[in-house]
């Protein structure tokens, strides 16, 4: 099978032969864990014969900031010499029409191991989109503005800097309906239970539209902490890795997309993610998942 590689160029800090080994940096974005697996390495240069990992020319080891490769054959490489390392990501080239068979079908099954970034969203807003306001059944904020005019004064129609969910708080009970657009632009609508808070399971990239059931006061509506996934995800264990900075995280909480039909109080089509640190515009998360079918974006949305 054939295999997907990363390049690597080496500058030898010393000599080294049979049995010494030389460090090389990660390829920018990648860490140990896109290298699991892993046999096929390679290292190429102009001035030496090739060498194959899977041949036992060299080993490799991957550690948590660089990478150790061990001289197994019998060569001599000069400082100095420039050596291009090729690093097999134990991957399906599917652009070249790689396929794999299966020793069993009946007992085995082909999940693909992704990695999800979800970068670095800001600190949650519980205001963020609406700024504390009276709203009417009839859509009207305070006494003499217009639902219009309070959507640009209250920066409505913005996006949020990653997909997640809507919370809200007023005074007098009532049902809140939120209508916005998932980050495909598809359009999403959520409501809450009869109340006077809300705390929403769907992921909003925008907000587009804020109503009511019944007249309230003080009506806040910003961003949570819960972020949107954007692919399908079957159950919550095909998460195998939560990772925060580039380390191993803290478990938060995973909610796997809805199969049933989507309605305004159903979770989210694709599934979300709330880490165990909160989002605070520095922290980075990462999921490595096993998916069935990585390009499923999910059910169609639920708008209205």
């Amino acid at each position: 099978m054939a295999t997907q590689h990363d390049t690597v160029s080496v500058t030898l800090s010393a000599n080294t032969g049979t049995g010494g080994s030389f460090t090389a940096s990660y390829p920018s974005g990648r860490t140990a864990e896109d290298y699991l697996g892993s046999v096929n390495h390679e290292i190429h240069s102009t001035a030496y014969r090739s060498l194959f990992a899977n041949n036992g020319d060299f080993s490799v080891t991957f550690g948590a900031s660089n990478i150790t490769v061990s001289i197994l054959t019998g060569i001599s490489l000069v400082i100095g010499s420039v050596l291009t390392l090729l690093l097999d990501r134990a991957q399906i080239d599917a652009s070249k029409g790689e396929v794999v068979t299966l020793a069993n079908d009946a007992k085995m099954s082909l999940p693909v191991l992704t990695k999800i970034h979800l970068g670095a969203p800001a600190t949650a807003d519980a205001d963020g989109y609406i700024a504390s306001q009276n709203l009417t059944a009839a859509g009207v904020f305070s006494v003499n503005a217009t639902f219009a005019a309070a959507k640009a004064a209250a920066a409505l129609n913005g996006a949020a800097d990653a997909p997640r969910n809507v919370v809200a708080a007023w005074t007098g009970t009532a049902v809140l309906t939120v209508t916005g657009t998932d980050e495909y632009g598809n359009v999403v609508r959520e409501s809450s239970a009869s109340g006077t808070t809300f705390a929403g399971k769907k992921a909003f990239k925008t907000v587009t539209a804020v109503s009511v059931s019944a007249d309230v006061t003080a009506l806040t509506v910003g961003t949570g902490t819960v972020l949107g996934l954007p692919v399908y995800l079957a159950d919550a264990s095909d998460v195998l890795k939560e990772i925060m900075d580039d380390v191993a995280a803290t478990a938060g909480t995973l909610a796997a997309g809805i199969l049933t039909t989507p309605s305004a109080t159903t979770g989210d089509v694709r599934g979300t993610y709330a880490p165990n640190s909160a989002p605070n515009g520095s922290r980075k998360y990462e999921l490595i998942a096993a998916l069935r079918d990585p390009s499923y974006t999910g059910l169609a949305q639920f708008a209205g």
